[in-house]
C-alpha cells in the first residue's frame, strides 16, 4: 500500500456563522447593497437592462442597526447606495456565510 497524501482522508464541517457589522464589529442585523454608477446602463453591473435593480448587488456591506446610515453613505468610489435589507427579521440567509473548519 501506498503511503497517504498530504490532506489525503481529511475531513471538513461546514459552520454556518452570521457576518460582523463593518464598522463596530457587532453582529449584523443589515444588509447594504450598492451599484456602480449608470447601473442600468452599465454592461459591468449586476443590474444591467434590469428593470427592478432592488435586488442587484455590485458591492455590499454588513452593519447593525446604530451603524446603518454610516454604511448607506459609506459606498464605495464610483458606487451608489441602491438597497438596505433588514435581514435579520425577513431575510435572516443574506447575513450568514459557511465557515469551514479543519477536523481529525
Amino acid at each position: 500500500m501506498s503511503e497517504l497524501l498530504p490532506g489525503e482522508g481529511e475531513r471538513r464541517v461546514q459552520i454556518r456563522r452570521r457576518r460582523d457589522c463593518d464598522w463596530c464589529g457587532e453582529p449584523a442585523t443589515k444588509r447594504v447593497t450598492f451599484l456602480l454608477k449608470n447601473a442600468r446602463g452599465n454592461p459591468a453591473s449586476s443590474a444591467y437592462r434590469h428593470d427592478d435593480c432592488s435586488w442587484c448587488s455590485d458591492a455590499e456591506a454588513f452593519s447593525c442597526d446604530e451603524c446603518q446610515r454610516e454604511a448607506e453613505r459609506k459606498a464605495p468610489d464610483g458606487m451608489s447606495w441602491c438597497a438596505t435589507f433588514s435581514a435579520a427579521e425577513r431575510y435572516p440567509h443574506m447575513l450568514l456565510y459557511w465557515d469551514e473548519a479543519v477536523t481529525p
